[in-house]
């Protein structure tokens, strides 16, 4: 049996891309993995569909969590920043 690597996150991006210009997304929700179409471009959805088995819905999962994570990590990050530049500013006042 031979070795298959697994598809670079890139690919999985540009899938994901893809599949939100015909207005269809997934995420994350109630820890579960939700794809969403509103008003999709029907036209698309044959070759959405046609990766979408062929990625499959456990990569996409994964690819979706780490990303969510990750926006998540910066966006924490970028609150604590702004709560330390506030209060540097306070004392800078005073």
């Amino acid at each position: 049996m031979a070795y298959q690597n697994p598809m670079p996150d890139a690919h999985i991006a540009e899938f994901l891309d893809l599949a939100r210009s015909a207005n269809v997304t997934f995420d994350i929700t109630e820890d579960r993995l939700h794809m969403r179409m509103v008003n999709p471009i029907w036209s698309m959805w044959s070759p959405i569909r046609h990766l979408l088995d062929e990625i499959g819905h456990e990569r996409i999962e994964a690819f979706v969590r780490r990303e969510t994570a990750a926006r998540q990590a910066v966006e924490s990050w970028n609150e604590a920043s702004v709560e330390r530049l506030k209060v540097a500013a306070e004392v800078m006042r005073e």
